[in-house]
């Protein structure tokens, strides 16, 4: 979730001795206080804005927003048309944003050597999730949009079968994690929907939560992986693993849109959940492409909104004390270049929600 006023970055300290890993510190340089920026205004008024404060999964902001503040008003969103359509939306979004990265921060030059195939189908995907986002389409319009975000991914290899083809990007990006075999594996502690009301009571009494969020004797993972790292082979390198992990997300968020395109109801609240609190409060939290995204609105005597918080799935994965902490120390990452590919696909396999620096010192001259 790129910050559209000025993006920030995190960089990524990392001491290795002799291949290993031995020390890991992570730095972040972003935009501080946005929440701030809904305080005082109409509850109306914050969907549209965290829409337009971010300029990467802008829709799962806004439809976080939409779901707090409904909450917070006492009127949550119903079940029907306006709740299967901010369902496909966020939907349609997270196929992208995971085609998005995968095309253009994918850290070796797979991308440059599928650029021909992959900026066609990149571009096809933005057009149909920006369709169904919109929601204007109906009926067969709508399926037919739903159908071309499938033959998007389909053709970056994302799609359709469990192994992507050696002649697409994610065949090539596949091929490449085969051989990559530094990481043990690491079973993920994922934060459940179950766990939403301890979460938010948490951003609310915990000053610094929401950029430090911790859970009492747990190192909590949000994402695909987390999702379904507990159904995926616990064998072959754990790069690879992560990575299949991402396209079956891919997978399952396209059959979930093909339902919904076809009139089918299903159970949403994994994808996303709103909840009243007391004192004219509530939250909304939506599954969105890099994990659980919470949004947790207040509203004073005044009708306007009196505090605002937000917690983003990059502040639990690239926590210090984090699952791509954790990963990474004592991991066998080589010297050098080697090292350094490794790290970077490590990090676009957690997909931070900003730019990351990789900087790397060998523990004699640290």
């Amino acid at each position: 979730m790129t910050f559209a006023l000025g993006a920030g970055s995190i960089r990524i300290d990392v001491t290795v001795s002799r291949g290993q890993v031995c020390a890991v510190a992570l730095s972040a340089d972003r935009p501080q206080g946005l929440a701030q920026m809904f305080v005082g205004r109409n509850p109306q008024e914050a969907p549209q804005l965290a829409g337009r404060l971010f300029s990467l999964c802008g829709f799962a902001q806004s439809t976080a927003s939409t779901l707090a503040v409904a909450a917070a008003k006492g009127e949550p969103v119903p079940d029907g048309g306006r709740r299967r359509d901010l369902a496909m939306g966020v939907l349609a979004e997270r196929v992208f944003e995971t085609l998005r990265a995968l095309v253009m921060q994918w850290p070796t030059n797979a991308g440059a050597r599928f650029a021909a195939q992959a900026a066609p189908a990149l571009r096809k995907a933005l057009a149909a999730s920006q369709s169904i986002i919109a929601g204007a389409a109906r009926g067969a319009e709508m399926a037919a949009s739903v159908t071309t975000l499938e033959d998007a991914a389909a053709a970056l290899g994302a799609a359709k079968t469990e192994t992507p083809s050696a002649d697409t990007l994610c065949g090539a990006i596949l091929a490449e994690l085969q051989g990559a075999d530094s990481f043990p594996h690491r079973a993920p502690d994922g934060l459940s929907p179950d766990e939403d009301p301890a979460v938010v009571d948490l951003m609310r009494r915990e000053a610094g939560f929401c950029t430090r969020p911790h859970l009492a004797g747990r190192v909590v993972e949000t994402g695909a992986y987390a999702r379904l790292g507990d159904v995926l082979p616990a064998h072959g390198p754990y790069l690879a693993a992560r990575f299949s992990a991402r396209l079956e997300d891919v997978r399952e968020s396209l059959d979930a849109l093909r339902a919904l395109a076809e009139g089918k109801t299903g159970d949403l609240a994994g994808l996303m959940r709103s909840g009243e609190l007391s004192n004219n409060a509530g939250f909304g939290a939506v599954e969105c492409a890099r994990g659980r995204l919470y949004h947790e609105a207040e509203i004073g005597a005044d009708g306007r909104l009196s505090a605002y918080r937000m917690l983003a799935p990059t502040e639990w994965n690239f926590h210090p004390a984090g699952p791509f902490v954790e990963t990474l120390l004592s991991s066998r990452i080589g010297e050098g270049e080697t090292a350094r590919t490794r790290v970077s696909q490590l990090a676009a396999l957690f997909d931070p929600c900003v730019a990351f620096e990789i900087r790397l010192k060998d523990a004699v001259h640290a």
